[in-house]
Formats: structure tokens, sequence, C-alpha cells
């Protein structure tokens, strides 16, 4: 019973100190809001944040030839936007997007799913079209 009390405490001593030490980020080595103002400051078009965004999330999720073309493709957008060029930075970063949409299906397998799936349900639709004697039987009778 000592030894069980013993041993309890001791990891109630230890688990402040380990919780301490397991943080989200270190915020001195980041600061997000300088980070977000410099990238305000070279484009403030709301539309290509949006893009800049939506590519950042895809980047983990995309195969490492797609998020690098993805990667220096909003690099150069952001520049073009930065020189004033709306549309023509809109158009890249939207060619980025699907770059990188594409790596994810890629990686995930999911390009020749949704083919697939578009064919098993057109087969199961056609299957699934009621005979004369089914349209003849009222709603309640189930035989």
């Amino acid at each position: 019973m000592i030894r069980l009390l013993t041993v309890i405490s001791a990891a109630s001593f230890a688990m402040p100190a380990l919780a301490q030490e397991q943080q989200a980020g270190n915020a001195a080595s980041t600061d997000t809001e300088a980070t977000f103002q410099a990238l305000i400051d070279k484009c403030d078009d709301v539309d290509a944040l949006m893009l800049r965004a939506r590519i950042r999330l895809q980047l983990p999720h995309t195969t490492e030839d797609a998020a690098a073309t993805a990667q220096s493709m909003l690099d150069d957008g952001f520049a073009t936007c930065g020189g004033g060029d709306l549309e023509g930075a809109r158009e890249m970063l939207g060619e980025a997007l699907q770059i990188a949409e594409a790596g994810a299906n890629v990686t995930y397998g999911t390009a020749d799913d949704a083919a697939t799936a578009g064919a098993e349900t057109a087969s199961a639709e056609a299957e699934d079209t009621p005979t004369k004697d089914a349209d003849d039987r009222p709603w309640w009778k189930l035989w």
C-alpha cells in the first residue's frame, strides 16, 4: 500500500512538469501578427489570401512534386499580386490550387475512385428501376 501511494504521489508531481514541456508552439519564435502583416503588405487582395490559405491546407497532403510546384506558383502569384496584377495573380493561385488538389488526389488514391463511383452509381440506378408489377401494388403491400 505504501508503494502504491509513493508511485501515485511521484506521478502527480511529474505530470505538471511534463505538461509544461508539451506546448502547442513556441510563441517567441513565431510572431503570427508580424507574419500576417507582412503578407498583407505584399498583397492585400482577399481572394488571393483565401487561395493562399486553401493551397497551404493542401500542401501537407499532396505529393512532393505537386507541393513544390504549388509552393513556387504561390510565391510567384504573390509577387505578381504585389506588382499590381490582381487577375494574373488570381489565375496563377487558382492553377496552384488545382495542382495541389490533384496531387492530394493522387496521394490518397481518390483520382480514379471518383470515376469508378460514378460508373457504379449509374449501374446501381439501372438495376433499381422498378418493374411494372411493383407499380401496380399499393404502397403498404410489401410483397
